[in-house]
This record gives structure tokens, sequence and C-alpha cells, in this order.
């Protein structure tokens, strides 16, 4: 686990400091008032990218997956099987709590100019709490950091640059939630840390799995490749 920790040490500290900032706010903040701050900064720019970007979370981590198997069949396994079981905890609280989202919080039939809306975007009403989006988002990025630097052994400086990446596009895909007012800052702070701890939880098998099928693990689609001294076409 120390090692763990310290080959993740970017990503997990700044995890560590923005979402302890979030439970801060969280606590001591009102809802609402976070919610139409945050939902102060629209801008041309920020609606375009944020209503096509958070689909990185519904078809794009299925892409990467399927991407994957080209290069190792056990980063993707590790990859699908985070996102199934983040999936099915984010789920079941979902239909337990049956949260209101900002739609119905904010009565926007009513109060249509309650909140700033982005054009083409159908909002949710219920089962807010916890974001679903934001959960995959963050196993997603995490888990390619880990992906890369078990297989790959990058450099300290190079593995420290991917996790600051990873990071940066973890969150801003969580912020596109709240940006669309399909989800509290609450929400967006339970999916993140369901999405990071469930990507810890299942490294201890991911381990396992390239330890005693490593065969199974390294499997990967095969690109035809050209024969040597094969004539190319002009």
């Amino acid at each position: 686990m120390k090692q763990f920790l310290k080959d993740n040490a970017v990503f997990l500290s700044l995890f560590v400091i923005v979402f302890a900032t979030m439970a801060w706010a969280v606590d001591c903040l009102d809802k609402a008032e976070v919610h139409l701050w945050l939902n102060s900064c629209h801008t041309p720019f920020g609606d375009i990218f944020c209503r096509y970007y958070t689909h990185v979370a519904e078809y794009g981590i299925y892409v990467i997956a399927f991407l994957l198997l080209f290069w190792k069949a056990g980063a993707s396994i590790y990859l699908l099987a985070a996102e199934g079981v983040g999936a099915i905890i984010v789920q079941s609280i979902k239909f337990s709590v049956r949260a209101p989202r900002p739609k119905l919080f904010f009565d926007i039939a009513n109060n249509p100019d309650a909140l700033p809306l982005v054009e083409g975007v159908r909002l949710n009403s219920i089962n807010s709490f916890p974001s679903g989006h934001s959960c995959t988002f963050f196993i997603l990025f995490f888990a390619l950091c880990i992906i890369i630097d078990y297989y790959r052994k990058e450099t300290h400086l190079r593995a420290s640059l991917y996790q600051l990446v990873a990071f940066v596009l973890a969150l801003a895909g969580a912020f596109t939630r709240i940006y669309l007012s399909q989800h509290f800052l609450t929400d967006v702070f339970a999916g993140g840390l369901t999405g990071v701890l469930t990507v810890c939880m299942l490294y201890p098998a991911f381990l396992w799995l390239n330890n005693k099928h490593p065969k199974v693990c390294a499997w990967h689609i095969a690109l035809p490749r050209q024969r040597k001294g094969q004539d190319t076409p002009e």
C-alpha cells in the first residue's frame, strides 16, 4: 500500500486537497448558494465544452476500454471492472436516496430563469446523489494513471505529469455536471470519492490477475503487419 501511495502521490495529493475543500464547502455553506455561485461563470465556450465533454463518462470510457485491448487486455479488464463496481455502488445509492436534482430543487418549470441553462441539454429531475458521471470520470483517469505506470514503468517526472493532467481532466468532467445543473457539489463530491475508492479497492485484484494470469493480461488484439521486403504500392 505504501508503494501504491508513493506511485500515485500527485493524483492522490491533489484529490485530497480539492476534495477536502469540497467537504468543507458541503458542510459549511448553503447548497443552493454554492450551486448558484459555481454556475455564475457561464460562457459560450463553456456551454459547448461542458455539453460535449460530459459525454466522455457515458461513451468515452467504453471506447477507451476497447482501445486498450490493442495494448493489454489486463488494462481493459481493470478499467471495466472498476466502472462496473462503481456503477453498482452509485446506482444503489441513487435509487435509495432519490434526491432531487437542481431542476426540481430550483423549480425550473415555474422559474426558468432561476439557473443559466445550456441549450440542447435535457435536465433530469431526481436521483441526484451521488453523481454517476463524476464517479466514472475519476475511475477513468485514475485507473489510466495506474495502468500506464504499471505496464510502462514511467520515470517519476513523466508519471507525475500524467497524474497532474489526469486529475485536471477528471475534475473538469465532474465540474461539467454542476455547470450543466445536473448535480450539486454534494453529488459530485460523493461521486468522485466513490470513483477513487473503487479504483483503490480493486487495485489488489489487478495485481493478483497480472501475477496469476500474466498471459491473459498481456493478450492484445494484434494488428496485421506488413512483411519485410514486401513491395509497397506506389
